[in-house]
């Protein structure tokens, strides 16, 4: 049978130490799982960025707009006033056709703003002190090319669904089938009554402004491809995943990439869940209650101010897709802290402040655990630098405390807040 590595803390000594002792490398007994801990006088390691390019376009970061040419949409009661090109409106349907800048305004109960334009069209939707309600999805995006949602300078904005909705075609208050990309300088506030409070079926992104997202009933922000945020604020609060991102039919899909903001989270389930990568290069993260902090079935910290508080795991690497036994080792599976702070509180017993199904690996930053088990893996661990504090008490060596500990793979986890797909 193959075993899994528990470090736990005992409730006496609260404590085990890990950190660098000397060149020596020692082996756990056992044949699946290796624990390596190498010399360092230093509490962090060179942090392993990725390039902003990679993950954000041109489009993406670019807020600006010409207000003498745009065309503009001006919400009233259930319906709508329009100007310019592009734009019509068919009784509480406003429907947008062709690329350009659309400036919305004023305050209607009902209406949808309907994009349906071309597969080479960027239609950008300023929302220039605005408010929508209604049963149905309030902005819908079914073609185009990439739209993005820029919250203009001084404004607040607010969409917000009903749960009793009369047409359920749209999981979400927003929702888009192409990429879709929220930015500015404004505030934008969307709650979700009916499923998801923001739903893309391709990239969801986040380059600016500040957002209060609520989902009363799932998931608030939900990607199929790719959720990337930087330069935002956000303070998000779920009945099941905060940030979510999941493709159950692409695995190279549903990747999570965080690389800067102020984001402040309360979920009902995962904080921070992907499907597939999950790579965290900076920012301040504040999870202040949630199941599991962060999930991905590879997790990266490179930077970043991270505080987590979990019932279960706060950082968990895992395969949902993995069909083997909840002992094995997870092929592709691992987590690497390269740098940062991370602080994680556990909120009850047998659980894992960080816990992976497969390889873990600790090369630089501080970790700061707070509970009875700081570490889980499956596969191999190595240590090589950083500085890891156990209840108060400075980790300085890697040691097994127990085999074959804790509850089995899948407990808390793949039935809550799944599938993706949704």
């Amino acid at each position: 049978m193959k075993h899994k590595i528990k470090l736990l803390v005992p409730a006496v000594l609260m404590a085990v130490s890990l950190a660098a002792c000397s060149t020596q490398t020692s082996e756990s007994k056992t044949s699946t799982a290796t624990v390596t801990t190498t010399t360092s006088t230093s509490t962090s390691s060179s942090q392993s960025t990725t390039a902003n390019t990679e993950y954000f376009t041109d489009t993406d970061m670019t807020d600006t707009y010409d207000e003498s040419s745009a065309s503009t949409i001006k919400l009233s009661g259930s319906s709508a006033t329009v100007s310019g090109n592009g734009v019509s409106v068919s009784g509480s349907v406003v429907k947008i056709t062709a690329g350009g800048t659309y400036i919305i305004s004023g305050e209607s109960d009902g209406v949808q703003i309907l994009v349906e334009a071309s597969d080479s069209d960027k239609v950008q939707l300023v929302l220039n002190g605005m408010t929508m309600t209604g049963t149905d999805a309030l902005i819908a995006v079914t073609n185009a090319d990439k739209v993005v949602v820029t919250s203009a300078a001084g404004t607040n904005n607010i969409i917000e669904d009903s749960a009793n909705r009369t047409a359920t075609d749209y999981s979400a208050a927003i929702y888009s089938k192409k990429d879709i990309t929220f930015n500015g300088s404004g505030s934008l506030t969307v709650t979700g009554n009916y499923n998801n409070a923001i739903k893309g079926n391709d990239d969801v992104k986040f380059t600016g402004g500040t957002y209060t997202i609520t989902s009363t009933v799932k998931h608030a922000v939900s990607a199929n491809d790719a959720l990337n945020i930087t330069n935002s604020t956000m303070t998000i609060t779920a009945a099941e995943d905060a940030l979510h991102s999941d493709n159950d039919e692409d695995t190279t899909m549903g990747n999570l990439y965080i690389q800067s903001g102020n984001i402040t989270i309360n979920a009902g389930d995962d904080a921070v869940h992907a499907s597939n990568d999950l790579v965290v290069d900076g920012g301040t993260i504040d999870i202040q209650s949630s199941v599991e902090g962060m999930e991905g079935k590879t997790v990266t910290i490179n930077d970043g101010d991270i505080k987590i508080v979990a019932s279960d795991d706060g950082i968990n690497a895992s395969d949902w897709a993995f069909t083997g036994g909840d002992m094995d080792v997870q092929p592709d599976v691992s987590l690497t802290v390269n740098g940062g702070n991370l602080t994680i509180e556990m909120a009850s017993g047998d659980t894992d402040a960080l816990d992976s199904n497969g390889d873990l690996t600790v090369t630089g930053g501080t970790i700061t655990v707070t509970g009875q088990s700081a570490f889980d893996f499956s596969g191999n661990a190595s240590y090589t630098g950083g500085t890891l504090i156990v209840n108060g008490e400075t980790v300085n060596e890697i040691t097994e405390s127990m085999m074959g500990g804790g509850a089995p793979r899948g407990q808390g986890g793949p039935g809550q807040g799944r599938p993706g797909g949704q």
